[in-house]
């Protein structure tokens, strides 16, 4: 080999390299990998075979100078001589191919072309092998010599360089498109979920909800029904990503549009639910959900579980798990039977419903958060601070950034009426406490500040009755309460002659009498003591920070 064609072969190499890694299409990149292979080479051909890693075979491309190429033909990874080179990730170089048993003889058969000589090297970046690239017959010599096989490193160095980069843009291109996907399937779920708070006049439903990366099937449900009642549910569809958020987004629609079969009670409307799942659902897709009925009215809560996490209530002072049957998941069944838990439901009553994102939660280390933690970390106090301090509880000890699975928690409260019409009769100062202490305990408060709260209000209703209406008998006094901007506010209204303010300092606390302990009293109590005088009454204004 003269110096001129040398000079010849390591332009080709400078070139390669140079051109190479400014491709932006495989298909491009593999065809100049063997234009420039033939030539460096100096070989009648040159064939480079990449893995398809699904069915675990070779692919060849092939390029022989100016003759037709073949391209396309495959066989297993771990047949042939680059089968051979592929799986061991070794180098070989073969004088006399015919008598080699390796020897594929079903491709040059196809391609009608005889392999005497060859050169074969594994594309090879530490473990990965990206696949091979072979130099066929060298040109005006018998067999390829060391100084080929030096020239044919630096080409395999170049290619592997810049299969890495496309398989490096693959994964990017393929991380990009998981991405958009997942947000897609964020999407599906939430426009199908209701808000996260809902409040009627006798109930409410707070949730917190987070989707993991990766996507799984959780999904919450809030339905107002009549007469006051409030259908709520938590589930799990089984799954991920999009197959699984197009479930949910099913399901939630099926449960809005079976609602009016509620008004029988919580089993049949479950029943009707399951049966309508499993005609609908995909084949093998299930929702495991438990599911809450409360009725104001009757004072009571129905429970169903169906492959879901019983829910907990918190019942005098602690939180407890409420023992109900257990279902199979709806979609499974069609024969299932649901039987229902009716339990009573008080004003502040608080019931909280979770999905196992929240238990099996893991910290940065792998540590689950499990129910004990959450058990701990809810307490007592008004829901919504129950609710946002389990919340930030759980965010702080998991791992947000590689959560594994999706994680929904719901409460719901039971809420007293919002007024109470009396009249200013003696005995009627019974229902005002009734009223006031369940206010007081659906905010939250403890017992004895229940107690105080109780007392201040009961003596401005015995106000009311002693100082505005004189002790007439048969005057209206209205009382209403909500909870809002972190107080509980008290609102007393009466239709009397305006007050004296005077006439309300009361006696010492030592003299205690119904009526006698005046503004001090309330002062000592509630943050915000206020008297409106209205045009045809008065208001008292009574607020408390929230616990």
């Amino acid at each position: 080999m003269d110096d001129s064609e040398m000079q010849e072969r390591y332009r080709a190499l400078l070139l390669a390299a140079r051109n190479l890694f400014s491709l932006t299409s495989l298909d491009d990149l593999v065809e100049n990998i063997l234009k420039y292979s033939c030539v460096m080479m100096q070989a009648e051909a040159c064939s480079m075979y990449l893995p398809d890693r699904n069915t675990k075979e070779l692919i060849t491309y092939s390029a022989r100078g100016e003759q037709d190429s073949i391209n396309g033909f495959r066989f297993p990874w771990d047949k042939g001589i680059a089968g051979t080179v592929f799986q061991q990730r070794t180098f070989l170089r073969i004088d006399d191919a015919q008598n080699d048993p390796r020897l594929l003889r079903k491709a040059d058969e196809k391609s009608g072309f005889i392999t005497r000589g060859m050169l074969c090297a594994p594309l090879v970046d530490k473990t990965d092998c990206f696949g091979v690239l072979q130099a066929l017959n060298p040109i005006n010599r018998p067999i390829f010599t060391e100084h080929d096989q030096d020239i044919f490193e630096g080409l395999t160095n170049i290619v592997t360089g810049a299969l890495i980069r496309f398989d490096r843009q693959d994964k990017v291109d393929q991380e990009n498109k998981l991405a958009r996907e997942m947000a897609l399937a964020m999407e599906i779920q939430k426009s199908y979920l209701p808000p996260e708070e809902l409040s009627l006049p006798r109930s409410e439903m707070r949730v917190r909800y987070r989707p993991a990366r990766t996507i799984g099937g959780d999904f919450y449900a809030s339905i107002s029904l009549p007469n006051g009642r409030l259908l709520a549910a938590v589930g799990d569809v089984s799954g991920k990503g999009i197959p699984a958020a197009l479930t949910t987004a099913q399901i939630s629609s099926e449960m809005q549009a079976l609602a009016p079969h509620a008004k029988d009670g919580l089993a049949a409307y479950v029943v009707e639910l399951n049966n309508t799942l499993c005609k609908k659902l995909a084949a093998g897709r299930f929702a495991a959900t438990a599911f809450l009925l409360h009725d104001p009215q009757r004072e009571t809560m129905e429970i169903i579980c169906a492959g879901q996490f019983a829910p907990w209530r918190w019942h005098n002072d602690i939180w407890e798990e409420v023992p109900v049957p257990h279902a199979l998941a709806l979609g499974i069944s069609s024969h299932q039977i649901f039987m229902t838990t009716e339990l009573p439901c008080i004003s502040g009553d608080k019931w909280l419903l979770f999905s196992d994102g929240i238990n099996e939660g893991r910290s940065p280390t792998g540590e689950e958060y499990g129910t004990e933690r959450l058990k701990q970390s809810l307490g007592s106090g008004y829901a919504a601070h129950v609710l946002d301090r389990a919340w930030a509880n759980w965010e702080n000890f998991v791992n947000c950034e590689k959560q594994h699975d999706d994680a929904c928690l719901a409460l719901v409260l039971a809420k007293p009426p919002a007024t109470l019409e009396i009249v200013s009769v003696a005995a009627n100062c019974k229902k005002a406490r009734h009223f006031i202490e369940d206010w007081s305990l659906t905010a939250g408060y403890d017992d004895l500040t229940r107690g105080q709260i109780v007392l201040a209000a009961d003596e401005a209703v015995t106000n009311i009755i002693r100082h505005t209406y004189k002790s007439a008998a048969d005057r209206p006094i209205i009382l209403s309460a909500e909870i809002a901007d972190g107080l509980l506010h008290l609102r007393l209204r009466d239709y009397g002659p305006h007050v004296d303010k005077e006439k309300l300092k009361g006696r010492g606390l030592e003299d205690i009498k119904p009526g006698g302990l005046g503004l001090h009293l309330l002062q000592s109590v509630f943050s915000i003591v206020e008297h409106h005088p209205l045009p045809d009454g008065n208001e008292w204004h009574l607020a408390k920070p929230l616990p």
